[in-house]
């Protein structure tokens, strides 16, 4: 977001909901770029990444090797450590990076 004119902003229910469900913190407002000349009035200038990271440990490449079920991959590499890419998303909603809404379109819109 844009780093001068940002403000704190009520979201709608959805997006306040997406939020509490992953971070477990009741929020209603969030910070949002308000727009200016460098983001095209946006809010948004340059991109960050979300980012989740499957660390081929061990116990994970047995897994694989066996032909565990991607769930039971996705369990073991959460309980070494991973960060899920909506966790990591909303991670930066909570710095204030981001916004709910652009998480929620970013993670569901891949394709």
């Amino acid at each position: 977001m844009s780093e001068n004119s940002d403000q704190t902003e009520k979201v709608p229910p959805d997006e306040q909901q997406a939020y509490e469900e992953e971070m477990k913190e009741k929020r209603s407002e969030f910070l949002m770029g308000a727009g200016c000349n460098f983001c095209a009035n946006t809010g948004y200038l340059g991109r960050t990444g979300i980012f989740e990271v499957l660390v081929m440990s061990e116990a994970i490449r047995r897994m694989v090797l066996t032909g565990a079920s991607g769930d039971d991959i996705k369990a073991q590499s959460v309980k070494e450590g991973t960060i899920l890419l909506w966790h990591d998303g909303m991670l930066k909603v909570k710095e204030g990076i981001t916004t709910p809404y652009e998480v929620i379109r970013n993670v569901f819109s891949i394709g």
